[in-house]
């Protein structure tokens, strides 16, 4: 295995039994931050790109726990006791308090300390503003179980493709493609390929390798990741569906927008059938066929297909979770496709402004939304303001893919093009 598990440990001289970060603000190092995005094209004419939902990586996947309490009780000798204050916690306080116990107990490398730990990370993952202090618990626990346990034992690669998870989610790109790729290596040596830990790092590597721009590479993961669950579980079961759907979104990632309508068009009455037309999984499947029909520029379809989508995203996960911006996305680049682009406008800024609400300015999917506004408020001559947002793409680009990606070499051709083109008046 590389050492993506140990760089933030070396660069803050932490030892393995470092006690976990307090619930509070994290302090700034004066590192960059770091961001993603979806694939983008070219320069002075660029419509919003279709974001196909990302299928889930399966691992660190648990459900956000709830806080907790502390009692302050009252005892006198000869009554009972009785409650005086009740204080609440947040549940970061709450898990953090168990860890440091556990480790003050047992020390640091115990099994229930590292489990402790572990949970704390998980919900440091999923609290806004927290991944990169979960990172540095993800690595702490990772390090102690390679020496404890050793670099192949089940629970020390579980913990691997959950931090891999994690530097994907802060935008930790070329870190997490070294994490995912030694953990899918180690489970499959171990565990087997069709063991369900190494599907789900194969997924979790077939996403990340399609944020880095690089679906053909992803596809192979996902049709072999779908053949192996048609094989163990049928085609009907639920897990076979949700891949049947992850790798049709590969195929249209990979331009191959034939194959993928061919394998939606049969997917989506299945689901609807199954689950109703309003159902999460239904609504993915339908928001792919959508961006195919919106790749194949069949705008007259598309339109009314994508303003359905949106509904049933209002309706089943509300108006500001990240499904719903994908398919506002979606509904924006139709209507760019349609050379409506006044109306594109308003809907993509909703989506960023959605995005660093949900998200912050620096995630992933905030890149995304900054990069398709820019692109439309160059169709509608609003180059300064197009400008300003893909300066900090650009920003953005180098601190997550490096000087030398495509993506930002794209960007850096698109802001030159700008400022040597000012808009008229």
């Amino acid at each position: 295995m590389t050492r993506w598990w140990r760089r933030r440990a070396a660069e803050d001289g932490q030892g393995a039994g470092a006690p976990p970060p307090g619930p509070g603000p994290r302090e700034r190092r004066g590192e960059p931050q770091r961001d993603g995005t979806e694939e983008r094209g070219h320069t002075d004419r660029e419509q919003p790109q279709p974001h196909e939902p990302r299928p889930s990586a399966g691992a660190g996947s648990t459900g956000r726990p709830s806080g907790g309490h502390i009692t302050i009780t009252e005892v006198t000798e000869g009554r009972p006791e009785e409650e005086i204050a009740r204080i609440e916690i947040s549940v970061e306080h709450a898990r953090a308090m168990r860890a440091q116990s556990v480790i003050d107990r047992l020390g640091f490398e115990h099994p229930d300390a590292l489990v402790a730990v572990r949970d704390l990370a998980r919900v440091l993952a999923s609290a806004p503003g927290r991944g990169e202090d979960a990172v540095e618990l993800y690595q702490q626990v990772a390090r102690t179980q390679w020496t404890v346990l050793g670099d192949r034992h089940e629970d020390t690669l579980r913990t691997s493709a959950e931090l891999a998870a994690v530097l994907h989610e802060t935008g930790q790109l070329q870190l997490a493609e070294s994490a995912w790729r030694d953990t899918f290596r180690g489970q499959a040596e171990t565990l087997g390929r069709d063991h369900p830990d190494t599907l789900g790092s194969a997924i979790g590597l077939a996403v990340l390798l399609e944020d880095l721009g690089r679906a053909a590479e992803a596809e192979p993961l996902l049709r072999d990741v779908l053949e192996r669950r048609i094989r163990l579980l049928g085609h009907d079961h639920p897990d076979v569906l949700t891949s049947t759907n992850a790798h049709a979104a590969a195929l249209l990632k990979c331009g191959r927008h034939e194959e993928a309508e061919r394998a939606l068009s049969a997917l989506v009455p299945r689901l609807e059938g199954r689950y109703g037309r309003h159902h999460e999984r239904t609504v993915a499947a339908r928001a792919n066929l959508g961006a195919v029909l919106c790749r194949l520029e069949r705008y007259a379809e598309a339109e009314p297909y994508m303003r359905a989508v949106v509904q049933s995203c209002e309706a089943t996960v509300g108006p500001h979770h990240d499904a719903t911006f994908t398919a506002r996305n979606n509904l924006a680049a139709v209507l760019h496709g349609m050379g409506r682009y006044e109306d594109a406008v308003p809907i993509l800024r909703a989506v960023l402004a959605g995005h660093v609400a949900l998200q912050g300015e620096d995630h992933l999917s905030t890149a995304g939304a900054r990069d398709n506004l820019a692109n439309v408020l160059i169709d509608v001559g609003r180059h300064a303001e197009a400008a300003g947002l893909l300066d900090r793409c650009v920003r953005d680009y180098h601190r997550m893919y490096g000087p030398d990606h495509p993506r930002l070499l794209a960007t850096q051709e698109k802001l030159a093009w700008l400022r040597e083109n000012p808009a008229p008046g």
